[in-house]
């Protein structure tokens, strides 16, 4: 959707879907999304994980499970990372001359042993993730980044993606453990500020004709094609 002034709003979690499918993101984002049921579990892990990190920010420790993270800490300034935690406006981004306004909460920020940020996405599961599950929030990571740059801090060429999963689904018992799994994900800024251009000409084009072999959602809008608007 767009803003009063005309820009595309962007969303950090919601970029993925121009990489699986440029014609469904499309509808989505002219027309209206489908709706889906809450992601239940991510939310309460997310407020969880979020007063566990900020126990040992007090502490001035890590937790352990991102003790492997050599020269890594968490990001001092609890006042200012719950801003970003809490309001979409604080760390938005508005670029009129490309023609969007980035906006998004993020989850939780290292530093590396240079001074530099690093963005960091808590994912809670029931399922460890598959060896290739953190290219759907890669581009959510490098959206963060893009708008933590744009308030004059430093970051660094890679965040993190924090797995959260259950230990053993099969335990009978009331009591759940997790388990974790870290992907470090390489960042590349100016290589997509100018995807974020090309989504924004995607938009502002008629609805791309041709599916994506890959996408789930197509086969499910095909029988409502008619009804789409197209210009």
């Amino acid at each position: 959707m767009k803003t009063k002034e005309g820009l595309w709003k962007l969303s950090p979690s919601k970029l993925y879907g121009y990489d699986e499918c440029p014609r469904c993101f499309w509808i989505e984002q002219r027309i209206g999304a489908h709706p889906s049921p809450p992601f239940t579990l991510n939310n309460a892990m997310d407020s969880k994980l979020k007063t566990r990190y900020d126990g040992f920010r007090k502490k001035k420790e890590v937790p352990p499970e991102i003790s492997s993270l050599k020269g890594i800490r968490l990001f001092p300034d609890l006042d200012i990372l719950n801003q970003w935690r809490s309001k979409l406006t604080t760390l938005e981004y508005v670029n009129e001359k490309a023609g969007y306004v980035l906006s998004g909460k993020l989850d939780e920020v290292f530093v590396n042993s240079r001074g530099e940020l690093l963005p960091a996405d808590f994912k809670s599961s029931g399922d460890a993730p598959k060896e290739d599950k953190y290219k759907y929030y890669v581009s959510q990571l490098h959206a963060y980044a893009l708008m933590i740059s744009k308030r004059n801090h430093k970051v660094a060429g890679f965040g993190y993606l924090v797995h959260y999963f259950v230990e053993n689904k099969q335990n009978p018992k009331l009591e759940m453990r997790f388990k974790t799994h870290i992907d470090k994900v390489e960042l590349n800024l100016p290589a997509f500020e100018k995807k974020l251009k090309k989504i924004v000409e995607v938009l502002n084009d008629p609805l791309p004709k041709d599916y994506s072999e890959s996408c789930r959602k197509c086969p499910w809008r095909s029988g409502f094609n008619d009804l789409l608007v197209i210009s």
